[in-house]
């Protein structure tokens, strides 16, 4: 009896320091990985006035081109971080893009309730295939991708980015 809680601890002493072991260290739910040799695609979506915008119109720009829903817990969390930065950083040739995958009407009530003031384009499930041609395979939201002044994407992430974090991606690219 005694072996066998002496063997039955040992093991999960042992699972415990596996999974653990080779756990990498993570402040968070995002993931950013640096991208140099993806270039921006050029696409094409409504705004919330139903004209057509094409994503060419902010070459020569820092864009943090950002897929959400207004269903998403952590997209609507981020979402003041992102009215700030823009804030903060727009007269530099920073623009955030943020591209709705939900419906029309609730986007419109959401960005003027939040008072987002930089340009919303609304794609649906277009969105979500332009947002796999930029690498989110897993159909992840929210899903953002930093893209330089020259058209190369330079990170992306799957999920909630911080404030402090998309600023220090921001700046080296100013």
């Amino acid at each position: 009896m005694k072996i066998g809680i002496i063997v039955l601890i040992s093991a999960a002493l042992l699972w415990f320091a596996f999974a653990y072991q080779n756990k990498p260290v993570d402040d968070g739910p995002e993931t950013i990985t640096k991208s140099h040799s993806l270039k921006r695609q050029d696409f094409s979506l409504p705004d919330l006035n139903g004209q057509q915008q094409q994503f060419s119109q902010w070459n020569n720009k820092v864009v943090l081109l950002n897929f959400w829903a207004t269903w998403c817990p952590p997209c609507r969390r981020e979402m003041p971080d992102f009215i700030e930065v823009y804030k903060q950083y727009k007269d530099k040739d920073f623009i955030v893009i943020g591209v709705g995958t939900d419906d029309q009407d609730r986007i419109a009530q959401f960005v003027k309730k939040l008072g987002v003031d930089y340009p919303i384009l609304v794609g649906g499930q277009t969105a979500m295939q332009v947002s796999y041609q930029y690498g989110n395979h897993s159909g992840a939201l929210p899903y953002s991708i930093l893209i330089d002044k020259h058209g190369i994407i330079r990170y992306r992430a799957g999920g909630l980015i911080s404030k402090q974090k998309l600023i220090n991606q921001i700046k080296p690219l100013l």
